[in-house]
């Protein structure tokens, strides 16, 4: 049947109105009845067209007449004689078979333009209402989209009469005939891919901070979520997260898992390249040598960071002054805007070293000349440390007075002891490097030295008092005049020797007479004596303590080699251990009790190196001789004899046991 043929009553047949078309039936139906207009044959197998059930069939009747083709009945009607039909010159009639070619034609390229399920199209909003959002894709039915799938991250709904989206066909029809759309699923696909692009070519993708969750944020990327840890919001810790929320932002896509449905975004690396490009480019534009005005961004001990451009530079301590800058803030300020020099660029780590001293001229120059060694000169204090203080001498030159030439007499923990800062003093150059740029400075050079006042009034030999300034184990110092102190070893406090503590004889604050004994002018160092002050007590034990004299002598120690004994203050000899006993020999001998008296003979003495030597064992063999000799005596022979008892003769007696000299 043609599309566009018309159908007209028949001649002799009453004219009755056309039958209304149910919508999508194909069926001709009676306003009335509901009924076909025109019986149709039961055996007549009909063919099913374009949408369900309508017949592609020319409609028949069970007359001759209303079986025949439409195209028939119009051909035969002005065969008729009885009535002839009316002609319509200005609508030529076309011919069957190129009217149907062209309906078939424009049936299969219907067919073609009509979308496939799964497939993405694109559709304009007709209108919006409580159901949902109504697109119109083209096709022979309209779509709907639930209205949350035009949320967006913020929740604000988003679409709008006449907006062109792109959605995705999910179903042809649904219960009241409308095609199933979805734009959220596009936009999650669409996402994907963006996220999937972004990895692979290193690019950044926009997104919105949602809101925080343990660890880090959720971001949305306009259709699917991601995760971006705490530590990669920013290039620094972020003090306050909540300000970051709900702000389009850019970030890298650092890790993705299609799989499990996880994304990993860093906004860090996204700053952090954008910083690199900016340096990059800020970079190629400066050179060394070129001055630059900047920003003082922060400081740190070594230095200051200053923003030139975007970019960072390091103004380094030494590069802030020609003189001497302990603290970076004694020069710069946060948030001040300075003008400095580009002293060198590194290519290969992007950092900028920048000058502040370096747009002026160099004043150590011609210092050398300008202040020779050994002058004297006026000089401010402008800071005090530990070890010294440091004095201006002129604008951007300053130098260190050590704290150990401040002071001949004082011994300084601190120069704050003496000096503030602002003092003005008048100080010597003791040595001068301009190339280190460094200046030593000296205080106590501008006044006569003690040590040489000293010399100069007295000689060694002299005696003079002084006082006990210290203690230590092997002696005391002693001050002689101020300024100048000697050491009084413990080896000049005694001279027995016996003396173990300095502090068993002298205490600290006391006042003592000493004797110089060696003043050493390069060293500048003095020895003392005590024990000098009296008699060396062995010029008169070399003559009183002569050998083979017998001594009563107190036990002083005990040493694995003998016993020490005194025989009167300051004089002490020492009874070896092969001399303790007559015959026996000991490697360890058997102490004798301290502070008891025994008898020993002397046996060797040296005067110049204060030393006697006694024998218990030649005592107890002398005191036998004179046993012996008093027993042979013949007034001594009250009984029997040693010879009749022995049976021995008195020359033999004599032989065996010879008489020693009285001298001896």
């Amino acid at each position: 049947m043609m599309v566009d043929e018309e159908i007209k009553p028949r001649p002799d047949e009453p004219e009755e109105p056309l039958a209304a078309q149910e919508i999508g039936g194909g069926t001709p139906l009676n306003d009335d009845m509901k009924i076909p207009s025109y019986p149709v044959d039961e055996n007549y197998e009909t063919k099913e067209g374009i949408g369900p059930g309508t017949p592609l069939n020319e409609l028949e009747t069970t007359s001759p007449e209303t079986t025949a083709k439409p195209a028939e009945v119009a051909n035969k009607l002005p065969e008729e004689p009885e009535k002839e039909v009316p002609s319509r010159p200005e609508e030529p009639v076309a011919e069957p078979r190129e009217e149907e070619g062209d309906f078939a034609e424009e049936l299969e390229q219907a067919l073609e333009n009509e979308p496939e399920l799964g497939e993405i199209v694109k559709g304009r909003v007709l209108r919006i209402d409580e159901e949902g959002v109504v697109v119109d894709i083209g096709s022979k039915s309209e779509g709907i989209i639930p209205r949350e799938e035009f949320l967006d991250a913020r929740g604000e709904f988003s679409a709008q009469v006449g907006d062109e989206v792109d959605v995705l066909l999910e179903r042809r029809e649904n219960r009241d005939g409308l095609v199933v759309l979805s734009k959220r699923k596009v936009d999650k696909q669409r996402s994907w891919n963006a996220a999937n692009m972004a990895l692979a070519n290193g690019t950044s993708l926009e997104g919105i901070a949602l809101s925080k969750c343990k660890g880090g944020f959720v971001v949305d990327l306009g259709g699917v979520q991601a995760f971006l840890p705490g530590s990669h919001m920013d290039v620094r810790p972020v003090k306050d997260p909540d300000t970051c929320l709900n702000q389009r932002l850019q970030f890298k896509v650092i890790k993705l898992n299609r799989e499990r449905g996880n994304i990993v975004v860093s906004r860090r690396n996204h700053l952090i390249d954008e910083l690199n490009q900016q340096r990059s480019q800020v970079i190629s534009e400066l050179k060394p040598g070129r001055l630059v005005k900047g920003v003082v961004k922060n400081l740190t001990n070594y230095g200051a960071f200053i923003d030139i451009g975007g970019v960072d530079g390091l103004l380094h301590i030494n590069d802030m002054a020609w003189s001497k800058v302990t603290n970076p803030r004694q020069v710069v300020k946060t948030g001040k805007e300075i003008e400095v020099l580009v002293l060198s660029i590194d290519e290969a780590t992007g950092k900028i070293a920048l000058g502040l001293k370096q747009k002026s001229e160099d004043p150590w120059v011609n210092i050398a000349a300008k202040y020779p060694v050994e002058s004297l000169i006026e000089a401010e204090v402008v800071s005090l440390t530990d070890f010294g203080a440091f004095l201006r001498i002129e604008n951007e030159v300053e130098g260190l007075l050590p704290i150990s030439e401040i002071s001949w007499t004082k011994r300084l923990r601190h120069p704050k002891e003496i000096l503030k800062v602002g003092d003005s003093l008048r100080v010597k150059i003791l040595a001068l490097d301009p190339q280190a740029k460094k200046i030593t400075l000296g205080l106590r050079q501008t006044e006569p030295e003690p040590f040489a006042l000293f010399m100069e009034n007295f000689r060694n030999g002299q005696t003079l008092d002084g006082e006990v300034k210290s203690i230590t184990k092997y002696g005391a110092f002693v001050e002689l005049v101020e300024g100048v102190t000697g050491l009084l070893h413990i080896s000049d406090m005694s001279w027995d020797g016996s003396l173990k503590n300095p502090g068993e004889l002298v205490k600290v604050g006391e006042r003592i007479t000493v004797k110089i004994l060696e003043i050493q002018a390069d060293r500048k160092k003095i020895s003392l004596g005590l024990k000098q002050l009296q008699e060396d007590p062995w010029i008169v034990a070399a003559k009183k303590y002569s050998v083979g004299r017998v001594v009563k002598a107190k036990v002083v120690r005990n040493t694995k080699f003998g016993v020490f004994v005194q025989m009167e203050p300051g004089v002490e000899g020492l009874i070896h251990i092969t001399q303790l006993e007559k015959g026996k020999e000991r490697s360890e001998p058997k102490p004798l009790p301290e502070g008891e008296y025994v008898q020993a003979k002397i046996i060797k003495v040296n005067s110049k190196e204060h030393k006697i030597a006694l024998s218990i064992r030649e005592f107890m063999q002398d005191q036998e001789q004179v046993e012996m000799k008093k027993y042979l005596e013949p007034a001594n022979k009250p009984g029997i004899s040693l010879g009749e008892i022995s049976g021995l003769s008195r020359e033999e007696l004599l032989k065996r046991f010879p008489e020693k000299p009285e001298n001896e």
